[in-house]
């Protein structure tokens, strides 16, 4: 009997060892913040940034939830979103506002990792975003995320009809994709226009509260902890820790770039600068609180 409840015990917390070590691979997909007015619009008025750095659009979506314009700087393997101040109350619509999103690599994955994050009895927040398309709702995303009034941390997964819509067959719904390959069949695989790759590196501010939340999203997103920063191996998300958040906790935003470029630092505002060198490039905010 107590060998049977001893193989019994093992096999569980075999399980559970496999439930935890088998969480989906997810890659970083966006960074969106609400940055002052100024900034917002002067943003598109670098030749540099627009020509060289940046594939640039500025858009208006519509969701079932909410109607909003953003600048959206898109690299070949991921994209930061930029926002001005807005009455409406919703995240990204404030000052300092800021979210991170994860993506998962294929279909169903979400629902896997929504387990997984039960297993390990984390609070989150579930939803599905719809957008309108042809005067028609039609799912868009599904989200876990970890929120509060000013930040999300957020794994999103495009649903198939959203895929279908864009042109997405059956087959490569079914398949695992990592954004660059997803952005290749959006773009029917020609070569990036620019030389913004990816976002590598992000630091902010974190109170005690964030960092828990961090510390449970870099779980889910197979991250490891190493001191005060949290990575992949492709992005890292360095912390400094404080008591009280300020009102803009974005310090700075690390890029990779496909070629290398000559040292420049380009004025954005008085709030924001990019600085260049080689293959790599930072976003600097200044003066934001």
């Amino acid at each position: 009997m107590k060998q049977y409840i001893f193989l019994s015990l093992f096999f569980l917390e075999s399980v559970c060892f496999g439930q935890i070590k088998s969480i989906p691979q997810t890659d970083f997909n966006t960074l969106f913040i609400c940055i002052d007015s100024i900034s917002y619009k002067q943003l598109y008025q670098s030749k540099y940034l627009k020509d060289t750095l940046f594939f640039c659009r500025e858009m208006q979506q519509e969701t079932n939830t909410d109607s909003y314009v953003g600048k959206y700087l898109i690299g070949e393997s991921s994209t930061i979103e930029f926002f001005q101040p807005q009455k409406a109350n919703h995240i990204g619509d404030k000052f300092g506002d800021w979210g991170i999103e994860f993506k998962t690599r294929k279909i169903n994955m979400l629902d896997e990792i929504i387990r997984k994050s039960k297993f390990l009895k984390f609070t989150i927040d579930t939803s599905t975003t719809e957008t309108i398309l042809d005067s028609l709702p039609i799912p868009w995303y599904k989200t876990l995320s970890f929120k509060n009034s000013k930040n999300e941390l957020t794994i999103l997964e495009y649903q198939s009809g959203y895929l279908q819509n864009l042109g997405f067959t059956k087959k490569q719904i079914g398949q695992s994709l990592s954004f660059k390959e997803y952005n290749s069949i959006l773009s029917n695989g020609k070569k990036y226009p620019r030389q913004f790759e990816s976002v590598r590196y992000i630091k902010l501010f974190a109170d005690k509260k964030l960092i828990e939340n961090l510390r449970k999203f870099a779980k889910l997103n197979n991250c490891k902890r190493i001191k005060n920063k949290f990575t992949n191996g492709d992005i890292t998300i360095e912390y400094l820790e404080v008591e009280h958040l300020p009102e803009f906790p974005i310090q700075e935003i690390g890029i990779s770039l496909l070629n290398n470029q000559k040292f420049r630092i380009e004025k954005i505002s008085d709030n924001l600068y990019i600085k260049i060198n080689g293959k790599k490039g930072s976003f600097i905010f200044k003066n934001c609180n």
